[in-house]
């Protein structure tokens, strides 16, 4: 009767030790299985947020990008209107700021760029908008006043207006602004920034209410 009895025992103590095997590796597949899940739902929820942030910051860069080209593109045709040959090169460059295509356009990417923010570009944006307007309000002066065909009859030359040189500093800090906040992924760099002034501060009275 023992013997049956050790043989019983050591049948079922047989099968116990043959299912253990099994046991462990059931559980080791399982508990893979959800850590491969938990590290693709962490792999999928980085994608998103980054399809997110790239969604947030791409408007914004093709904004920059449109003032500052615009920008590049009026400071090459105000030097070439006053290297255009000898003769009143003030008034050249005057009639290139008055342009109306071109003035409607600033504006346009302006407005766009205030809409985008954050504060810092907007404001190296204005810095750039308020030498045009320096520089639109200065040449006015002289051309109508009439001084300039003083100096011309004198035999007088004059320099080119400083805010050219001036221009390229604006526009330098413009894309350094522009860089840093693109940079910037987190929330507070992709918040809208607001109009850092009135829009009647861009349009002085010589031009009648233009910039």
């Amino acid at each position: 009767m023992d013997e049956q009895w050790a043989v019983v025992v050591a049948a079922v103590a047989g099968g116990v030790l043959a299912g253990v095997p099994a046991l462990l590796s059931g559980w080791w597949s399982r508990r893979s299985q959800r850590e491969q899940i938990q590290s693709q739902q962490v792999l999928m929820t980085g994608q998103l947020q980054s399809a997110h942030l790239l969604q947030a910051v791409e408007p914004r860069r093709r904004v920059y990008g449109d003032f500052v080209a615009l920008v590049y593109r009026m400071r090459s045709r105000l030097y070439e209107a006053w290297g255009d040959g000898p003769g009143d090169g003030y008034g050249r460059v005057l009639l290139v700021l008055e342009d109306e295509q071109f003035i409607d356009e600033l504006e346009r990417v302006r407005a766009q760029v205030a809409l985008e923010g954050p504060e810092e570009v907007v404001e190296a944006a204005d810095r750039v908008m308020d030498l045009f307007s320096a520089l639109h309000g200065r040449l006015h002066s002289l051309v109508e006043s009439g001084v300039l065909g003083e100096f011309a009859a004198e035999g007088e030359e004059l320099g080119a207006p400083p805010e050219l040189g001036e221009l390229k500093v604006c526009l330098d800090g413009m894309i350094a602004a522009a860089r840093e906040a693109l940079s910037q992924f987190g929330a507070s760099a992709l918040l809208p920034g607001c109009l850092a002034r009135p829009a009647s501060r861009l349009r002085p009275a010589a031009l009648g209410g233009r910039y």
